[in-house]
């Protein structure tokens, strides 16, 4: 049976010859009632300080199943972010290299376009200096036939002329200026000879 502090103020007992004093029973169960009394109230408010820090304690672990499982989502994303941008950034490097590879291809390609014709520039220019220097040339022996004396024109024109009127050595042989071709005619075949 449990009692509280009531029952022992109210507790009475039966009178016998030579029992206890009835002045310091009732002092003593007084006394026993009043720190039974402070007990059970201690006692309750100790329930309720166990009830809340139980509260608290099952806070501060539903606390520290969030900050774990945050922790542990963090430490994913941060794997995540990092084998991701470590995929973009081999992505980028190798697009890159490409791009280089392409940008050196397209340089080479002009540079030997550009040496060709550098080289076809070359030629041309040797070609045309070549043809200058006969020009220049065929222009100074003109300017030296000009430039020439009259009595060696005359003589010049009189050895031309002397040339021309010698005939030719051989058929089809050299033809000089202001000289007509000798035509010989072909004789007509005979018929029945075979040519």
């Amino acid at each position: 049976m449990r009692l509280a502090p009531l029952d022992l103020r109210r507790a009475q007992f039966g009178v016998v010859l030579r029992g206890f004093d009835r002045a310091e029973v009732a002092s003593f169960l007084s006394e026993a009632a009043d720190d039974f009394e402070k007990a059970v109230r201690e006692a309750d408010r100790a329930r309720q300080e166990v009830g809340a820090l139980h509260d608290q304690l099952e806070e501060h672990r539903q606390r520290e199943a969030t900050l774990r499982d945050t922790l542990l989502t963090a430490q994913r994303v941060s794997s995540e972010v990092r084998e991701s941008a470590k995929h973009e950034a081999e992505l980028l490097v190798r697009e890159a290299r490409g791009q280089a590879d392409e940008i050196v291809h397209v340089a080479r390609t002009r540079c030997l376009a550009v040496e060709r014709e550098l080289a076809d520039l070359s030629d041309r220019r040797s070609d045309a200096e070549c043809s200058l220097e006969d020009v220049i040339a065929t222009l100074r022996n003109a300017l030296d036939v000009v430039k020439r004396p009259d009595r060696e024109r005359s003589a010049d024109t009189d050895a031309i002329r002397e040339d021309h009127s010698r005939p030719a050595t051989a058929a089809g042989g050299p033809v000089r200026l202001n000289e007509r071709p000798t035509v010989r005619p072909i004789a007509a075949a005979a018929p029945g000879s075979s040519a």
